[in-house]
């Protein structure tokens, strides 16, 4: 794809006036009929996520760029700066004006926002939701074509389970994301049914951030202060566990630090020694499969409701990553 292919259209200038950043993506032409049929044709698909602001989110709207070139059709990316009532705004505006032929949305208030994207997809909107579950489900949501990503319940069950197997006795914090999060009520949930453990690993708290480095550093630095008891730190986003680990190389404790959502920085830090597992992030998959999913449901082909990209990892040991198998795991971002 070359730069003039990807272009700001009338409907991300519209998006604009609402104080949103749409860009609009086109998937280049090739031999083959496009999955829209010609350019006049050819389907439109809204991809609403909470921001491009860190690494993760990044690697989404690099995934819309490229899926939409390979599957011949027109993506915009809609980021909302973390804002869910602008956010609403964009959905509404999507809504009325009839922008889309088809929604992908990783929502920033999932069960605030319930309503407002059920009601799209009551008025006949194709909706994949990726990323966080929505109404306060861990995955599929009624009313919508499927549901799309790996920071499920099932998928922290695995992480917590794998951290007591491999914890000695004592107290583990856990540092996640903002009150509301899907990620953090997901998390928070797993780490309270799973602790404490039949082998003496206790909860010492779960401390909620803003998904920040230097807030995740001050966070692990007042456990690692106040808490003689802690053993480990587990921390749900790359980001995050940077701080985490310049915090706990600092004070010279032996304390074991865990990671969600890996990326190439935590390959880097397992190969190292430094984090002993994690969960990797998938974004770059939870796009794709969002829009082939769509692409096929508009093509009237049957597609699961619940689309875990965990499920692509085949590797010994996955999804959880450690020293035993690092080597074979490539990061998505």
């Amino acid at each position: 794809m070359t730069p003039s292919r990807i272009r700001r259209n009338w409907r991300a200038a519209a998006v604009a006036t609402v104080a949103l950043a749409g860009i609009a993506l086109t998937g280049c032409a090739n031999s083959e009929t496009p999955a829209g049929g010609n350019d006049a044709e050819r389907l439109h698909i809204g991809v609403f996520i909470p921001a491009n602001s860190n690494a993760y989110l990044q690697a989404e709207e690099t995934a819309a760029e490229q899926v939409a070139e390979d599957l011949g059709i027109d993506v915009t990316v809609i980021t909302s700066d973390w804002d869910s009532q602008a956010q609403n705004a964009a959905f509404e505006l999507a809504k009325q004006r009839g922008t889309y032929d088809a929604w992908v949305v990783n929502a920033i208030s999932p069960a605030e926002q319930c309503d407002t994207i059920l009601d799209a997809a009551e008025s006949g909107i194709p909706v994949i939701i990726a990323v966080t579950a929505i109404c306060g489900d861990d995955g599929y949501t009624e009313g919508t074509i499927a549901f799309v990503g790996e920071q499920n319940r099932a998928g922290y069950d695995k992480w917590f389970e794998h951290i007591n197997a491999n914890s000695s006795n004592g107290e583990l914090a856990v540092i996640t994301g903002p009150a509301l999060d899907f990620v953090t009520n997901t998390t928070t949930a797993a780490a309270e049914a799973a602790l404490p453990s039949t082998n003496g690993l206790e909860l010492a708290s779960v401390q909620n951030t803003d998904y920040l480095t230097e807030t995740a550093y001050a966070a692990a630095q007042t456990f690692l202060q106040s808490n003689p008891k802690l053993v480990a730190i587990a921390s749900n986003y790359s980001g995050m566990t940077r701080g985490v680990v310049e915090a706990v190389e600092q004070s010279g404790k032996d304390v074991t630090v865990y990671d969600s959502n890996g990326d190439s920085w935590t390959k880097e830090q397992i190969e190292a020694g430094a984090i002993a597992a994690a969960l990797p992030g998938m974004p770059f998959t939870d796009i794709r499969l969002s829009l082939e999913s769509l692409v096929a449901h508009l093509n009237g082909e049957e597609v699961e409701t619940v689309i875990n990209p965990l499920d692509s990892l085949t590797f010994p040991g996955a999804p959880i990553i450690t020293a035993d198998n690092v080597a074979e795991w490539t990061p998505e971002y």
